[in-house]
């Protein structure tokens, strides 16, 4: 099987570079596919691990040794950032269980129904005012509102991908947006 120059792989899709690493051809694509997406999987760790820098790495690093013992699971059935994003989760979820977080995520859960209009374009620009209050106002959400937040906005994820990525249903997915932006919404109109 003859490689591609990098400058072919350049234009491959993600899923064609993971099928040729699949395939055993795997420096050259590996390193495609790290350049275009190790920043945004390292960014939404961080986000998970609350700012917890060494953690982040050490999980993101993780991710691409565990994405490469896995090449030969990968079906491009989903985006190739799924897939990986989706590796990077497990493990940080794996290392949070074994933290004995779980509780406090069911109980943040449970919580009324909140109308769908916390979505605005207003609510959103408003978010974007005052970085340092967002910022520790997106750390102090629950773990499962600040993972979909995260996806969606920072890693520019559709609904469908988060929804494929967190292994829940897109109405979830809807819904802890909507509790998010709430929160979000009611923790920074409490600080001015």
């Amino acid at each position: 099987m003859s490689t591609a120059a990098p400058a072919d792989l350049a234009a491959l899709p993600d899923e064609d570079l993971m099928l040729l690493v699949a395939s055993g051809i795997i420096e050259a694509p590996a390193t495609e596919l790290f350049r275009r997406h190790n920043r945004a999987l390292f960014n939404f760790i961080a986000w998970q691990c609350q700012g917890n820098l060494a953690e982040a790495e050490d999980i993101a690093q993780r991710s691409w040794e565990k994405l490469m013992t896995r090449c030969a699971d990968y079906r491009p059935q989903a985006a190739f950032r799924t897939f990986l994003f989706q590796i990077a989760r497990n493990l940080w979820l794996d290392l949070r269980r074994s933290a004995g977080e779980s509780l406090r995520e069911e109980l943040d859960e449970q919580q009324p129904d909140i109308p769908a209009d916390y979505l605005d374009p207003e609510a959103e620009l408003a978010l974007h005012q005052d970085l340092g209050r967002v910022h520790e106002a997106l750390l102090a959400l629950p773990a499962n509102q600040r993972e979909v937040v995260v996806l969606r906005f920072f890693a520019e994820m559709s609904l469908e991908e988060v929804a494929h990525t967190v292994g829940e249903g897109f109405e979830t997915v809807k819904s802890r947006l909507r509790y998010a932006f709430a929160r979000l919404r009611r923790e920074l109109e409490g600080a001015t």
